[in-house]
């Protein structure tokens, strides 16, 4: 090995070790930060009674009072009505919150604005210890509530955060009601079903002496957060037939490429025919689901550059004659991604799944589909990996022989053609003249490796995505320090420099170099060769260093099987030639 080729190797893994201690110090405040705010959150709520409805007894003029998660909504947004506050308007109403619950579920709501506070999922918790339980809505004090409803072309300005009136108040429904100068706004909140879905209706009625034309826009807020949940955390939009997924960060922001090739065209927007839209992390989703897809748009709204994001879905109601109401009606959905309960649940759910693209969904639905059926056999999901790569690598076992056996006639050709090259050294045309003749004389295809890799590419992306979006994955154990197969595993942290250490990485990166080492290097120069040799897998140990665990072992799993049939491939050639 070189000097030049030292200094390479050194130079990236001191790149490398850096930008993890940078990560590390960066954003371990705030992970630490924002699990101490989950549980002090979870403390409260589980101190609180089953379906207890409580008022506060503090009127919107004491409102100083209140608590910060009441007052939540940003307060640019509280703008004061811009027309007077006339007889039987909703006043001085006082601040209330509330519980709505299921076998799966539980709901809290906020008179203010008629909102969602939070959404508390029982049977799934935050950690694999089981401390926490998942807390879909979680919003900083300057973002807008979920499901606020601005109605600000009623001519009152905004109205999203708006103490409405508790109407009535039971455990199977909450009625909110709002009343500004004869136009009164009900919005009515069921009992969640055991599938995490609720029913809401908002409906507008109009008690003036003139006709009105509203427009009722829902919006679903989504703001970055550190809880691992909450890692590629998008807006998401199923409208006209496509599924339109956009990043948090990326939201009006144009992406990485926009600027290069001049490809921004604004934040998403859809004009109609939307069946559902809302926020989607990596294992959940949170929708709203219009009841008529067709005269509904969306679009998706940055608040605050890569931190706070909203969708928003428009619907435009009828003209209003003075006495006349009309009612919209939504599912919203909070849940896990479950290809089952989704399937269940309807509208297309099953695509808030990440698949990869359409000509490889498919393949990621039939893997995710084996991987579950391996699991009812072997009841540990590691282990289930490992089979399901076994049994991938047995169904592939022709075409990789086929380019395995093409590599090992290569390698025995080499020394024929470094000759070639040695001989015909000033002569680049001679010489690949000679090395062609070379390969017709001996019946050797230089391609011939090529076609079988391309054949079986789609079963490991397929393969790859199933592994990636698999909730079955979530908080899964392996054995000894593997106890989450969908977050990275470290084994210990270098102390002073707070560097994960991470072993199944590193062996996977090892397994790929002795997998290259065992391949031929034709046409490249041999300093070249040997910088591949340690640059490859040094770029695969700096990309899976933050992947899931569970997705690591299937790659190290495929490289030790590889190693393993290339040298069995090899141990028959010779044995056949002799």
């Amino acid at each position: 090995m070189d000097r030049n080729l030292l200094l390479a190797f050194a130079l990236s893994m001191a790149v490398f070790s850096g930008w993890l201690a940078w990560q590390e110090e960066v954003r371990g405040p705030e992970r630490r930060a924002a699990a101490e705010r989950a549980e002090a959150k979870a403390e409260i709520v589980e101190a609180r009674q089953e379906f207890e409805f409580k008022e506060s007894g503090e009127s919107d003029e004491s409102e100083s009072g209140t608590s910060e998660r009441v007052r939540k909504g940003s307060d640019s947004r509280r703008e004061a009505a811009s027309a007077p506050i006339l007889p039987g308007d909703t006043q001085a109403v006082a601040a209330w919150t509330g519980f709505l619950e299921s076998e799966t579920v539980r709901v809290e709501l906020t008179n203010r604005g008629g909102l969602l506070e939070d959404w508390r999922i029982k049977d799934y918790y935050e950690t694999p210890r089981g401390e926490v339980h998942v807390d879909l809505i979680d919003l900083p004090r300057s973002a807008p509530g979920f499901l606020a409803t601005p109605l600000d072309d009623l001519g009152y300005g905004d109205l999203g955060d708006a103490l409405y009136a508790v109407e009535s108040a039971n455990a199977s429904e909450v009625v909110f009601v709002l009343q500004r100068g004869g136009i009164e706004v009900r919005k009515t909140y069921q009992q969640p079903s055991d599938g995490y879905a609720m029913n809401v209706a908002i409906e507008i009625h109009n008690g003036t002496t003139a006709s009105i034309d509203p427009e009722l826009s829902l919006l679903v807020p989504l703001a970055a957060n550190d809880r691992p949940d909450y890692r590629e955390a998008s807006l998401v939009a199923l409208a006209q037939g496509e599924v339109e997924r956009e990043l948090l960060a990326s939201v009006g922001g144009g992406g990485f490429f926009g600027g290069f090739f001049g490809g921004d065209e604004g934040p998403y927007s859809a004009s109609s025919e939307v069946q559902w839209a809302g926020m989607d992390l990596h294992y959940f989703s949170g929708v709203v689901i219009p009841s008529d897809p067709g005269a509904t748009s969306v679009d998706f709204m940055p608040i605050e550059q890569g931190k706070l994001v909203a969708t928003r879905l428009s619907a435009r109601t009828p003209r209003l004659a003075p006495g006349e109401r009309f009612v919209h009606e939504y599912a919203v959905f909070l849940g896990p991604k479950e290809p089952a309960l989704l399937s269940e649940t309807g509208y297309e759910m099953n695509k808030t799944i990440s698949q990869g693209w359409s000509w490889v969904a498919p393949l990621t639905a039939f893997f995710g589909w084996a991987l579950q059926m391996v699991h009812r056999v072997i009841p540990n999901y590691g282990l289930a990996i490992i089979a399901l790569t076994i049994m991938v690598r047995l169904a592939t076992w022709p075409i990789m022989a086929r380019q395995m056996k093409s590599s090992e006639r290569m390698r025995e050709l080499m020394p024929r053609i470094k000759e070639l090259q040695e001989k015909y050294k000033d002569d680049r045309q001679k010489q690949s003249e000679e090395t062609f003749k070379l390969y017709r004389e001996t019946g050797v295809n230089p391609l011939g490796g090529c076609l079988p890799m391309v054949l079986q590419l789609p079963v490991f992306i397929g393969l790859f995505y199933a592994l990636q979006s698999s909730i079955d994955l979530r908080h899964a154990p392996f054995m000894l320090w593997i106890n989450d197969l969908s977050a990275p595993a470290t084994l210990f942290t270098l102390p002073g420099v707070d560097l994960p250490v991470r072993l199944l990485p590193i062996f996977m990166a090892a397994s790929m170099f002795g997998q290259q080492k065992m391949m031929p290097q034709t046409g490249m120069d041999p300093t070249q060769a040997r910088m591949m040799l340690i640059m490859m897998p040094g770029m695969m140990l700096f990309i899976s260093y933050t992947f899931p665990s569970g997705l690591v072992l299937y790659w190290l799993v495929s490289n030790l099987l590889g190693i393993g049939h290339q040298l069995l491939v090899r141990r028959k050639m010779q044995a056949a030639a002799a």
